[in-house]
C-alpha cells in the first residue's frame, strides 16, 4: 500500500514537470483507494471467549482490551451498582493486594485500567505477559474490599452531588429520561437514593451475572508471537466460567407526535443547552447509513460545516455548534443538532437549529460541501489505518454487529458512490422533524418569555416544563418575582442594617482576615488585606510557601503564580476591584442592579446582578448575604465558580462571615475564618 503512494507521488512530481497546473480549477477527485486490512488472528476458548490478535512489531509495545458486548443493563432502585463495579475492578486480586499491584504496575511502567465491561492495559512487549498476567487475575479474581467499596460508593455519591448544579449533566439526564422513558437503560440516571442502598453483595451479583466469557472479547495488537500468546491466554482464561445474561426487555424508543419544547428550569445557568433531536433506526447495515454519514457531516460534523458557520461564524452565537448521528444494534439511537449558546439568543439558537435540520431534507447540498465531506472521510479513514488498534477495532466491529465480512475493505467506495441525490432522499426520509423534541436548559427568567414565541413553522410550539430530574412541572412564574416595596435599594439598606448599620460600615477603614482551609490532606491559608481606597493585598499559602498572590491598587491590579505575573484588565480587573472592597455594596449604584427571587440551597433569597458576571444572594429572611456567583471563560468555555457564606459573627459591632464554602469545579473546600482586625496598621507599599 505505502509502494503504491509514493509511486503515485512520484508520476505526479514528473508530470508537473512537463504539464501547467490551473490552480483556479478544483482537481477531480481520484478513484477510491483499495483497502488492504490484515485480518486478526483469532480464536475461540471453550468457555465462549473470543481472541482476537494483531501482530505489529514496528515498536516494542503491546496493549490488549477485553470487551464484555452485554445487553444494556437496567438498574432500576440500584442505579449505580453497574459503575460501582467498574471503580471497584482494577484494584488487586485475591492473590494480589491493591498495593502490591499498583506499585508493579507502576515499576514496569505499564497501566492497567477497568470498567464494568471493559478492561485495558498496555506496556513494553518484554513486560507484557506480566502485565496480562495481572489484567487477567484482577479480572477473574477481584478483590471486592468492603473498604475499597465505601470510599468507591462515597465519590460517586459526591459526583451526583456536584452535579446537581450542572447545566450540561441536567440537560443531558432530561433529555434521555424523555426520548427513551424511565424504565429503559439510556433513560435511567444513578440518583443519591439508589447509591445509597447498594451494598457489597450487590456489586459482587452484578459481577456474577455481567463479567461473563460469553459475550467477551480480547484483542491484543503490538509486539507480540501469535503462537506463544495463544498458550499464554488459553491457561491464564480457560477457567473463567459464565453464562451471557438475559436480555433486559424494555419498551422501544418513541419520537414525539409533533415538534414541542421541553424545558429545565436551572436558575444559575449562564447560558442555556440546546438541542434539537429524534430517534431513529439506522444500523451500520441500513442502506441510507453511509448518506446519512455524510449528510450529517454537512450538517454539524465540523467546524466547516452548516451549524457551526451560521451559530457561531455568522451569529456569534455560541462557541461551537455540531450534529451527531449516532447508531445503537440494541435499541434505536439518536440524530441530534446541539450547542451551548448564551441566554440572549436562546430563542434565536432554536430557530436556527431548526432551520438547519429542515433545510437539509428540502434542498439538495451542494456538489462542493459533498465532496468537502468525502475527503473528510478518506482522509480520517486511512489515516486510522496506520494505528493496529484501527483495525483491530474493525475486526471487532465485524463480529459484534454483524457487518459484511468486507464491510471496511469497501468503506471508501460506499462512501464515494453516495451522490447529491442519495443524501437529500436519505435526509428526507430520516431528519423527522415533525417528530423531534426541542430541549432547552437554561435559565427561565432570562430566556423562556422568547422562547415561548418560538414558531417556526408559523405556528408556537407545545411547552413542557420539567425540573432538573426530569419531574414534570408547571410553568415557573416570573412574573411577580419581587414582593411588593421590594427593590434594589431596599435590599441593599436592609442588608447594611443587618451588618450592623451603614454608619459602623463607612467607619472601618481597613480590614486584615486570616482563614485557612483543607484540600486533599493539605492546609491553606489565606490572608487578605483590604482597604477602603479600593485596594487588596490578598495570598493563598501551602504549608508555609505563597502559592498565589492577588494585589489591586485602585484602577489596576495583578495576579502571581508559579513565578508569573499577569496584569488584570477587562472584566477580570473590574471583579478584582469589586472584591477589593470591604464591603463592595457601598459602591454599587442601585438603579444599575437587576434584582430577583432566587433559592440558594432551598433557603428563599433575593439575588442582585451586580455585573454581567457576578451575582450576589441575600436571605430573604435576615438579609445577610449567603451566596456570590462569579461566571468567567477559561478556553472558551464558560465556568460559574460559587462561594457559599455563613456563619456571621460580630467583630467591633458589625457581623463578618467566618465561614466561606468555595467551589473548585466538583470539589469544594471550607475556609474558617481565624482572625479579623479593623483598623489596624497596614503597610500600603503591600499594594504597588
Amino acid at each position: 500500500m505505502k509502494n503504491i503512494y509514493i509511486l503515485y507521488i512520484a508520476l505526479f512530481s514528473l508530470s508537473s514537470l512537463s504539464a501547467q497546473i490551473d490552480r483556479s480549477v478544483q482537481p477531480t477527485p481520484g478513484p477510491a483507494p483499495v483497502i488492504q486490512l490484515d485480518e486478526p488472528q483469532s480464536f475461540t476458548l471453550k468457555n465462549g471467549m473470543t481472541v482476537m490478535v494483531v501482530e505489529n512489531h514496528k515498536l516494542p509495545r503491546v496493549s490488549v482490551t477485553l470487551n464484555i458486548d452485554n445487553p444494556p443493563i437496567f438498574e432500576g432502585d440500584l442505579a449505580g451498582a453497574n459503575s460501582l463495579l467498574g471503580s471497584m475492578l482494577g484494584k488487586g486480586s485475591l492473590s494480589v493486594a491493591k498495593n502490591d499491584f499498583e506499585e508493579e504496575v507502576d515499576f514496569m511502567g505499564a497501566s492497567i485500567n477497568f470498567g464494568s465491561s471493559i478492561a485495558f492495559a498496555n506496556s513494553l512487549s518484554r513486560y507484557f505477559p506480566r502485565v496480562l498476567e495481572l489484567m487477567a487475575d484482577a479480572a477473574l479474581n477481584p478483590n471486592f474490599l468492603n473498604e475499597e467499596f465505601e470510599k468507591e460508593k462515597e465519590k460517586l455519591i459526591e459526583g451526583i452531588k456536584s452535579d446537581e448544579k450542572s447545566v450540561p449533566a441536567a440537560a443531558a439526564r432530561v433529555e434521555n429520561l424523555i426520548t427513551y422513558g424511565a424504565n429503559h437503560p439510556f433513560g435511567e440516571y444513578s440518583k443519591i437514593e439508589t447509591v445509597s442502598k447498594i451494598n457489597l453483595g450487590n456489586v459482587k451479583k452484578y459481577y456474577q451475572s455481567n463479567y461473563n466469557p460469553k459475550n467477551a472479547y480480547l484483542i491484543i495488537i503490538g509486539d507480540v508471537d501469535y503462537k506463544t500468546i495463544k498458550k499464554q491466554i488459553s491457561k491464564l482464561f480457560k477457567k473463567w466460567k459464565g453464562d451471557a445474561p438475559s436480555a433486559y426487555v424494555f419498551d422501544p424508543a418513541k419520537n414525539s407526535s409533533e415538534l414541542e419544547i421541553h424545558f429545565t428550569e436551572m436558575s444559575n445557568a449562564v447560558q442555556s443547552e440546546v438541542s434539537v433531536g429524534f430517534t431513529n433506526s439506522i444500523k451500520k447495515t441500513h442502506p441510507d447509513y453511509f448518506p446519512m454519514l455524510l449528510g450529517n457531516s454537512i450538517l454539524g460534523g465540523g467546524g466547516e460545516a452548516r451549524l457551526f458557520l451560521n451559530l457561531r461564524e455568522d451569529k456569534g452565537y455560541t462557541y461551537g455548534s455540531y450534529s451527531r448521528m449516532q447508531t445503537n444494534k440494541y435499541t434505536r439511537a439518536r440524530i441530534k443538532a446541539f450547542a451551548s449558546v448564551r441566554n440572549a439568543v436562546t430563542d434565536s439558537s432554536v430557530v436556527e437549529l431548526v432551520k438547519e435540520l429542515d433545510k437539509i431534507r428540502i434542498e439538495e447540498v451542494t456538489k462542493t460541501e459533498l465532496d468537502k465531506a468525502k475527503a473528510k472521510y478518506v482522509g480520517d479513514f486511512v489515516l486510522a489505518l496506520e494505528s493496529p488498534t484501527t483495525i483491530a477495532q474493525y475486526a471487532l466491529s465485524i463480529r459484534i454487529e454483524n457487518l459484511p465480512e468486507d464491510f471496511y475493505k469497501t468503506y471508501l467506495q460506499k462512501i464515494n458512490a453516495v451522490t447529491v441525490a442519495d443524501v437529500l432522499a436519505a435526509t428526507k426520509k430520516h431528519i423527522k422533524l415533525d417528530n423531534a423534541r426541542i430541549f432547552v436548559a437554561g435559565k427561565g427568567s432570562e430566556v423562556l418569555e422568547n422562547l415561548e414565541k418560538v414558531a417556526p413553522f408559523g405556528k408556537k410550539l407545545k411547552v413542557s416544563y420539567y425540573d432538573q430530574y426530569g419531574t414534570p412541572t408547571e410553568r415557573p412564574d416570573y412574573s411577580s418575582q419581587l414582593p411588593e416595596g421590594v427593590t434594589s435599594a431596599s435590599i441593599l439598606n436592609n442588608y447594611f442594617d443587618a451588618l450592623g448599620g451603614l454608619d459602623k460600615l463607612k467607619s472601618i477603614k481597613s480590614k486584615v482576615e486570616i482563614s485557612k482551609g483543607t484540600m486533599q490532606g493539605m492546609q491553606l491559608e489565606v490572608v487578605s488585606k483590604k482597604t477602603d481606597s479600593q485596594q487588596l493585598y490578598g495570598t493563598v499559602s501551602m504549608m508555609g510557601n505563597v502559592m498565589q498572590k492577588q494585589v489591586v491598587n485602585q484602577d489596576k491590579g495583578y495576579m502571581e503564580a508559579q513565578g508569573k505575573r499577569i496584569e488584570l484588565s477587562g472584566e477580570e480587573l473590574e471583579n478584582a476591584i469589586m472584591d477589593s472592597q470591604i464591603f463592595a455594596e457601598l459602591s454599587l449604584d442601585p438603579s444599575a442592579v437587576k434584582a430577583r427571587v432566587a433559592d440558594v440551597n432551598g433557603i428563599a433569597a433575593f439575588e442582585l446582578e451586580v455585573s454581567e458576571s457576578k451575582s450576589f444572594f441575600y436571605d430573604q429572611k435576615t438579609f445577610l448575604k449567603i451566596k456570590v456567583s462569579t461566571t468567567q471563560k477559561v478556553q472558551g468555555n464558560t465556568i460559574t465558580q460559587e462561594e457559599l457564606i455563613g456563619d456571621y459573627k460580630a467583630i467591633e459591632g458589625v457581623l463578618f462571615p467566618h465561614k466561606t464554602t468555595q467551589s473548585f469545579g466538583p470539589q469544594s473546600i471550607d475556609f474558617i475564618t481565624k482572625s479579623i482586625v479593623l483598623n489596624g496598621t497596614i503597610n500600603r507599599t503591600e499594594f504597588n
